[in-house]
This record gives C-alpha cells, sequence and structure tokens, in this order.
C-alpha cells in the first residue's frame, strides 16, 4: 500500500497546483500563456483560449482530489481517471516548446561535461584531459588573437539570451504542463500495477527498437550540423518563411547555433547506441575518473526514461505545428525532422529493453 500512497500524494499537488493555476487564469487575463495570441504553435493549447483552458485545467484538478478521495473505494474507476489525467496533460496542455528547450540545454551542459574533463582530466594526468584543454585553448585564443572572428560566437550567444528573454515565461509553462503529465503517468502505472514482459521478449526486439530510436535523432542531427557547411540542410527560408530542403541567407550567428544543436543531436544519436553496446554497461577507460567502472543502471534508464517522456510529451505539440504548416510539404519536412510521435515510443521501450536485459545480468534469475 505504500507503494501506493506517494504516486497520490503527487497527484493531490498537481490537482492543487491546477485548481489554483486554472483560478489565475480567470482572474488575471493577462497569465494565460496559450491560445491563437502566444507566438508558439507547436500545441494543441495553441487552439484553446483562456476560458476554455482555465475551465478545462479547473476540472482536472477537482478530477484529480475527487480520485484521490475515492481510489481506495473504486480502484478501477480511480486508475481509469489517471489515465484519462496523464492523456490530457500530456495530448492537451503539453507542447513540443519542452523539446526545443531541451535541446538548447544540451549546449551548457556539454559545455560543463568539457569543463569536467578538463579538470579532472588534467589532475590524473589523462591524455583525454590535456587534449580537451588544447581544443578550450585553441578556441580562446583565436579570437583573442584576432585570426579568428569572435563576431559569430557574441552573436550566437546574443541570440541565446534573446530566444530565452522572449520565451522563457511561456518554456517555463510548457515544463510545468509536462511535469502534470509525468505525474499523472506515474500514478496511472502504478494504479494499474503493469505486468512486466517476459525477460525473452525484449532480448528478440531490442537491438531493433533501439537502432530504430537512435535513427530518430539523425535527420535533425544531419540538418543542423550541416549548417557548418555551404549546403546548409532543412529550415526555414529567410525570403519565404517557408520549410525547405536547401536553405540560404543564414548569418554565421544562426550557423553556429544549429551547428552546436546538431551537436547536441548526434550525442543523443550516440547516447542510444549505448543501450545495446558494450560501453552502455562499462564506462570507457578513457574516461577519466569513471573509467573502467559499471555504468549504473538507475542513471542510464532515468536519463533514457527522460529523454522519452520529453519526446512523448512533445509528440502532438509536433503533430499540430505540422498540421498548421500552409504547404503540405512543410509539414512533412517538419515531422521529419521531428519524428516524436514514434520516437518517443521506441526510445521507450529501447530503455525498457536495457533495463531488462541489465537487470538479468545483475540479479541472477
Amino acid at each position: 500500500m505504500q507503494n501506493l500512497t506517494r504516486p497520490w500524494a503527487c497527484a493531490v499537488v498537481i490537482s492543487l497546483a491546477a485548481l489554483a493555476v486554472g483560478a489565475l487564469w480567470l482572474a488575471v487575463p493577462g497569465s494565460y500563456p496559450y491560445g491563437a495570441a502566444s507566438r508558439v504553435t507547436v500545441g494543441v493549447n495553441h487552439w484553446i483560449e483562456r476560458g476554455p483552458g482555465a475551465a478545462l485545467l479547473l476540472a482536472s484538478g477537482a478530477l484529480g482530489l475527487l480520485l484521490t478521495a475515492v481510489r481506495r473505494s473504486w480502484p478501477g474507476p480511480a486508475s481509469a481517471g489517471a489515465v484519462l489525467e496523464a492523456a490530457f496533460f500530456l495530448l492537451v496542455m503539453s507542447d513540443a516548446a519542452v523539446l526545443s528547450s531541451l535541446g538548447y540545454a544540451l549546449i551548457p551542459l556539454s559545455a560543463a561535461a568539457l569543463l569536467w574533463l578538463i579538470v579532472v582530466g588534467c589532475l590524473r594526468r589523462h591524455p583525454a584531459g590535456y587534449a580537451a584543454a588544447a581544443l578550450v585553448a585553441a578556441a580562446v585564443a583565436g579570437p583573442a588573437t584576432g585570426l579568428v572572428d569572435a563576431g559569430p560566437v557574441a552573436g550566437y550567444l546574443g541570440n541565446l539570451g534573446k530566444g530565452f528573454g522572449d520565451f522563457g515565461v511561456r518554456i517555463a509553462w510548457s515544463w510545468g504542463m509536462a511535469a502534470g503529465a509525468a505525474g499523472w503517468a506515474w500514478v496511472a502505472l502504478a494504479a494499474l500495477r503493469p505486468v512486466s514482459a517476459a525477460v525473452a521478449g525484449p532480448r528478440r526486439w531490442g537491438r531493433v527498437v533501439t537502432v530504430l530510436a537512435a535513427l530518430g535523432a539523425a535527420p535533425y542531427a544531419l540538418a543542423r550540423i550541416s549548417w557548418a557547411t555551404p549546403w546548409p540542410l532543412f529550415g526555414f527560408d529567410p525570403r519565404t518563411d517557408r520549410m525547405v530542403v536547401l536553405i540560404s541567407g543564414l548569418d554565421a550567428a544562426t550557423r553556429l547555433q544549429g551547428f552546436l544543436i546538431g551537436l547536441g543531436s548526434l550525442a543523443a544519436v550516440v547516447l542510444t547506441f549505448g543501450l545495446i553496446s558494450r560501453w552502455g554497461e562499462v564506462f570507457p577507460r578513457w574516461l577519466p575518473v569513471v573509467g573502467g567502472r559499471e555504468v549504473p543502471v538507475r542513471a542510464a534508464v532515468g536519463a533514457g526514461a527522460a529523454g522519452a517522456a520529453a519526446l512523448c510529451v512533445s509528440a502532438p505539440g509536433v503533430l499540430a505545428g505540422a498540421v498548421q504548416n500552409s504547404a503540405w510539404l512543410d509539414g512533412v519536412l517538419f515531422v521529419v525532422l521531428f519524428p516524436c510521435p514514434v520516437w518517443g515510443p521506441l526510445l521507450a521501450a529501447a530503455v525498457y529493453a536495457y533495463w531488462v536485459r541489465r537487470r538479468t545480468v545483475t540479479k541472477p534469475l
């Protein structure tokens, strides 16, 4: 019974928050972040105005408290209600701003990882640390000496700051609704008590779904990395504001921004393949500190599950954004770049297969 107490306590918190936010939207019209006036169109919430949006959220909060109250007396209806709540936050209130902000967040996270590699590697006199330090020194010395133009870097940082300044509040709302979806999904899973599949099952299909999941990030990674070449692929043409295969007119700062995001997507491809690779179980020996040690199952599964959740949360918004494109080809290209409706479930299945395989190795049957 204790296993069900924590998820339902989470349901109470989400429901009270939904009631408070719904009341705020009704009392303060300018607080509503969605609707046709919003500049973010990648979500079903773009078609929901303040009145219906506040009413839906208030109804969700009231239903959540009711489900919590009756969960012991009527566990079946309570479980079904939890599934309905999770679907509401996932399909209606969430949007793809979660995925885009996550992509931008990978850049400072990568920089932090590089700094960690330099400091720890140099302290331990590891070649990887010295190599990373040399690369950073060259990157800093180039603009400082005038051999490399620092304009694109300054422009990129300016674009990044302006983007978060313009959309920071809107992104926070997206993450809040995604948290609501994740919380209710936790409640639903705990209430339904799903039975795990047979161990042999994931071993048969795990490798296939992992490869397919890794390929989900490949189109976007290829497109954005190509922005560092004279032939940038996939993007909005600044002259026509339409999605095209080959684009032009991109300034150096925009090219740098796209390239760095592409590197983050490429890292997603590599890490996904780690779910079926030896180095996904044991850290490569060239890594400082953790090299040669076993990869913690919980850390790998947690990171993969978080990525799968972000993709699933963004899936309805991707479809909504594709539908809103004026030309059908634009919509098709948009879904090719962000295949979240299939990419998210595939990644979730790949992570599950990895978890089953690692569990059987660490815990004898």
